[in-house]
């Protein structure tokens, strides 16, 4: 027999709550294990979110609010889980363990990449995009564009995947790029901002690549392509609507969003870029939405910032008229 700390009165051993003021006997630990579900929720370590939620429904009466509501959460990461096997095979988990550095991107993930090849939807409207992007600016640029946007997109999959989501392969649009839906799931900010990012990070390795074989060939629509890659992927880093960067930017405190600025005006004082320009636009307004975090994604914002400078030297590296002299 122990003594509740609320109303002292008597509480038979093994009883999770007392019997007179309902105070919950483990009410201190519940609040840890919460606090570390909450915390393994916010970077998407959902099975160590599940378990942390399982211990705590030991901890609780099964007819109190909290019990339901956790035993809610569980299945709901549960049936996520069920969704996430069914949506994709091991071979999927293994490749997309993880992002990596953009220089070893078509090394490391070279299986990765050509999974979304076997989806007949992605084969058909890349075939189509190829041959309107063929139609003005000839068939090794058209390439160039389509195997860009691709390896972009499919950096989106990998990292949903890597967090045990559910996405579909890339579909292009003729004429306007490619996009990818993911089944409805409510994503914390840190998984939210790599998934947006990984795009970006995807695409700087597809520009690398072209970068490289520039260097190695000398052939200037090497210098075409890697310099449409870093335009699409800096449009893509304004932080607006459903952009890349809007996702990236939701995982980053106040401060952390003023770097984002400073840096992105800091690179267009110095190249002159436009795209840079409506970064520290777009991230001047972002600063007063009061959507920032309270606590800081350090990574995040490494990952933001070496985007924007990787991205700007590339296409300084690769001026406009690479493309003008190789598509005319």
């Amino acid at each position: 027999m122990t003594v509740c700390p609320g109303c002292s009165a008597g509480i038979a051993e093994g009883a999770l709550s007392c019997p007179h003021c309902l105070r919950l006997t483990h009410a201190a630990q519940l609040e840890n294990l919460a606090k570390e579900a909450r915390a393994a929720w916010r970077v998407g370590r959902f099975a160590e979110e599940r378990g942390l939620w399982v211990q705590s429904l030991s901890l609780l009466p099964e007819d109190t609010v909290q019990h339901a509501k956790i035993q809610a959460r569980v299945a709901e990461l549960d049936q996520q889980a069920a969704e996430a096997v069914e949506g994709h095979s091991g071979g999927w988990r293994k490749a997309s363990a993880g992002i990596v550095p953009a220089g070893l991107l078509l090394l490391t993930k070279g299986k990765a990449l050509l999974l979304g090849l076997t989806k007949m939807g992605t084969l058909l409207t890349m075939l189509a995009s190829l041959g309107v992007y063929w139609s003005m600016y000839g068939w090794a640029f058209a390439a160039g564009i389509v195997i860009s946007i691709y390896i972009h997109e499919m950096g989106h999959v990998i990292a949903i995947r890597r967090y045990g989501f559910r996405a579909t392969a890339p579909m292009f649009i003729p004429g306007l790029g490619a996009f990818i839906r993911m089944r409805g799931v409510k994503v914390p900010p840190i998984p939210d901002s790599r998934i947006g990012l990984a795009g970006p990070i995807y695409g700087l390795g597809a520009a690398v690549g072209a970068l490289l074989m520039l260097f190695l060939t000398g052939a200037k629509i090497w210098a075409a392509i890697a310099h449409f890659g870093a335009i699409v992927n800096l449009f893509n880093l304004i932080p607006v609507w459903s952009l890349d960067g809007s996702r990236g930017l939701r995982s980053l405190t106040r401060p952390h969003r003023g770097i984002v600025l400073a840096v992105a005006a800091g690179l267009w004082m110095l190249g002159g870029h436009p795209m840079l320009f409506l970064i520290a636009a777009v991230c001047t307004y972002r600063m007063f939405t009061r959507d920032w975090q309270a606590e800081p994604d350090t990574e995040g914002l490494i990952q933001f910032v070496g985007l924007m400078i990787a991205l700007s030297a590339i296409a300084a590296f690769s001026p406009l008229e690479s493309i003008t002299s190789t598509t005319h």
